[in-house]
């Protein structure tokens, strides 16, 4: 063999006790602890009772909520229970096509105007603006759309507010702005 050769092997073996030697020492400290972890889980025999009584608890919580039978009424998991799709289909098509809903009420040029679903037909008013199907829109604002009739006027209540259904108005009210 060459000198080289000699040397390499040489350097190799000295790194490899050094590493073997070292991971020793590291390993030691370790190895006590683990020792002593032994020593102790020994003596130990047992079980801690509250921890015994809490299982017990728990187990018996389980068995009873397999009693348990549940019964829906709708069908919660389809999304057509959640959405309103595009097509017309989901929640909205159940309620009456032929009631008057506010879709939404928007603000241009200072003036207030809204967008009106009746009967499956999309009509967008302003103040003023009689619809021969409808009726006369009285007034607007950001809560409701107050409409006249049939000789009755009603204060239809935007989408997103408390009140869901029409009210109907009395004319002082309306002529006192208690709207």
């Amino acid at each position: 063999m060459s000198d080289r050769s000699l040397t390499i092997w040489k350097l190799l073996i000295t790194f490899s006790l050094l590493s073997i030697v070292s991971g020793g020492f590291s390993l030691y400290p370790k190895n006590k602890k683990y020792r002593k972890i032994i020593a102790k889980s020994s003596r130990t025999f047992g079980t801690d009772k509250e921890l015994e009584n809490v299982i017990e608890y728990l187990e018996e919580r389980l068995q009873q909520r397999g009693l348990y039978q549940f019964a829906l009424e709708k069908q919660p998991m389809r999304l057509t229970n959640v959405l309103t799709l595009a097509d017309g289909s989901g929640p909205s098509s159940r309620r009456s096509r032929s009631a008057l809903r506010v879709s939404m009420i928007y603000q241009s040029q200072k003036r207030f105007q809204a967008q009106l679903n009746y009967r499956g037909k999309i009509y967008t008013v302003s103040s003023g603006q009689s619809i021969s199907s409808i009726g006369e829109v009285v007034h607007i604002d950001q809560k409701q759309v107050v409409m006249k009739r049939e000789n009755k006027i009603l204060s239809y209540p935007a989408p997103g507010t408390d009140r869901q259904n029409p009210l109907e108005i009395s004319i002082e009210d309306f002529k006192r702005g208690k709207i």
